[in-house]
């Protein structure tokens, strides 16, 4: 999302993640890391995916599911023991992985960043709420109508492996402006959204929102015109 979040005339970034509620880390020092070739020289590209820990890249797949993929590697470890302790250089040689393709992640929040007066961007810390699982939308309204813009995330990611497990808990993350420069959750019960599967579209129609989920109907909700934020309630 590019809009002007903090009323000072310049756009700032909403940019959807994957969240922290993952078994993956990702970081500077160590990154989450898909690591890629055709390894077994079989015509398909084989991507085996690695969390360092230590330093060290370490396959994340099990040992039946990365050899299922790449069958050679029966012949090298022939025991569950002797791969539950090999690294990513351990399974292949610096020949095989001299010329694999890499795609490295080192963040994977969910992230606002506000423009300043110099060009750049600086991250503002967004509610925990908003990394609760992997963010495919982001819409800008104003539902309390006091004039600053808040944020409805939402996304999901349901088709997984079971060692991944779904990451389907946002139902729909209403994050309000509070016209200092950052943003703080609102409720479910106070939001009204409640929202199940994969959102991967939000359409805005006059006082409507219109939400495409994967293998499910079209689903609607309509803005109330009349909200009056409760003064006795801290968001």
């Amino acid at each position: 999302l590019v809009d002007d979040l903090n009323g000072d005339g310049r756009p700032d970034l909403v940019i959807g993640n994957q969240g922290l509620n993952t078994q993956c880390r990702a970081s500077d020092r160590e990154p989450a890391e898909l690591v890629y070739k055709d390894f077994d020289n079989n015509g398909k590209i084989d991507p085996v995916l690695c969390l360092y820990i230590q330093g060290k890249a370490w396959p994340h797949a099990s040992r039946d599911e990365l050899f299922d993929q790449v069958p050679m590697l029966k012949k090298r470890f022939t025991t569950y023991d002797a791969y539950a302790t090999a690294a990513l250089t351990d399974l292949f040689t610096a020949d095989e992985l001299s010329d694999a393709k890499r795609l490295t992640a080192n963040e994977l929040k969910t992230l606002y960043l506000a423009s300043t007066p110099t060009g750049t961007l600086v991250e503002n810390e967004l509610p925990l709420a908003a990394q609760i699982a992997p963010v495919f939308t982001i819409t800008a309204l104003d539902y309390n109508h006091d004039g600053h813009k808040d944020l409805l995330l939402c996304g999901n990611a349901r088709q997984a492996r079971l060692r991944f497990g779904r990451s389907d808990a946002n139902f729909g993350v209403l994050l309000r402006n509070n016209g200092r420069g950052g943003f703080v959750t609102v409720p479910q019960d106070q939001s009204g959204f409640r929202l199940t599967g994969d959102v991967r579209s939000v359409l805005p129609v006059g006082n409507l929102l219109l939400f495409g989920i994967n293998q499910q109907p079209v689903r609607g909700y309509s803005l109330n015109p009349q909200y009056v934020p409760q003064t006795n309630t801290v968001l």
